[in-house]
């Protein structure tokens, strides 16, 4: 064998071991990354697809027949929208005992299901009103942080 043909060999060999760590590699990093995510969307699946805002009120404020004035939990259920039920529901606060807010059933003032409007995403909670008869607030829509939806009231 001469010295080019043994060179030629040489880098063949070379690549072929460069091919064969890069595709080893490339197979890692395949099955690291799948493994990694699987985990994340088995937690995004398992998850509520529920809502949460504490509101303060600081008017009295008309919310369909209720009148709000204080502080609230507002919450919106997805799965219960698809459905056709009520989905939007607003409670009085009410706190567990480690300070966290905690939604109970008797503190229910109001639910209705909402009507999805698309709306520029807003990093606060955003509250859209109206004034009625003898300067009375009306909640006409409810916008939750991080969410590029309002909720309309009916």
């Amino acid at each position: 064998m001469n010295l080019a043909a043994a060179q030629t060999e040489t880098r063949r060999q070379a690549q072929a071991g460069y091919y064969e760590k890069l595709l080893a590699g490339n197979f890692f990093f395949g099955v690291t990354t799948i493994n990694a995510a699987v985990p994340a969307w088995l937690a995004t699946v398992a998850q509520s697809r529920k809502t949460t805002a504490v509101v303060e009120i600081p008017d009295k404020t008309r919310l369909l027949k209720a009148e709000l004035l204080g502080k609230y939990i507002f919450v919106h259920d997805d799965e219960k929208m698809a459905s056709g039920e009520p989905c939007f529901y607003v409670y009085r606060y009410s706190e567990d005992i480690t300070g966290q807010p905690e939604i109970k059933p008797e503190n229910l003032v109001v639910s209705f299901h909402c009507q999805p409007v698309e709306r520029p995403k807003v990093n606060q909670p955003v509250l859209t009103y109206g004034v009625v008869r003898n300067g009375l607030f009306e909640l006409r829509e409810i916008q939750f942080a991080c969410s590029f939806e309002g909720h309309r009231v009916p």
